[in-house]
């Protein structure tokens, strides 16, 4: 019994802490996978409308297209594994696009001050 509950709260702990992913798709190269990159855009979209993500970060944008970013899911919604999955079921060209997927505790943010 004491094995179980034990399971079930690193099971619950590890997705407590793991609430935001990093996403990065970028062209290699030659421009990026703009069908992909249309697609993750638009499930980001999608997650933002719906609530599932609260705080979505731009962090840089590609040469040849592209972006890296970080989304931070909503409180108020149990849908962000899923949000998860369905940027992983996207499959970019590997030839031409790096993508990848890889969820953290929370988005990093710095305060920037320009005098």
């Amino acid at each position: 019994m004491s094995l179980l509950i034990a399971s079930v709260i690193t099971a619950t702990g590890a997705y407590a802490e793991n609430r935001a992913v990093e996403i990065n798709i970028n062209g290699i190269g030659p421009a990026v996978d703009a069908a992909a990159f249309d697609t993750v855009k638009q499930v980001i979209g999608g997650a933002v409308a719906n609530g599932v993500i609260e705080k979505f970060i731009v962090n840089g944008r590609g040469i040849e297209g592209g972006f890296s970013a970080c989304a931070e899911a909503s409180s108020r919604s149990p849908e962000f594994v899923s949000f998860v999955k369905q940027l992983r079921t996207i499959k970019a060209n590997p030839l031409t696009t790096a993508y990848s997927i890889n969820t953290v505790e929370s988005c990093a943010t710095e305060n920037t001050v320009c005098t």
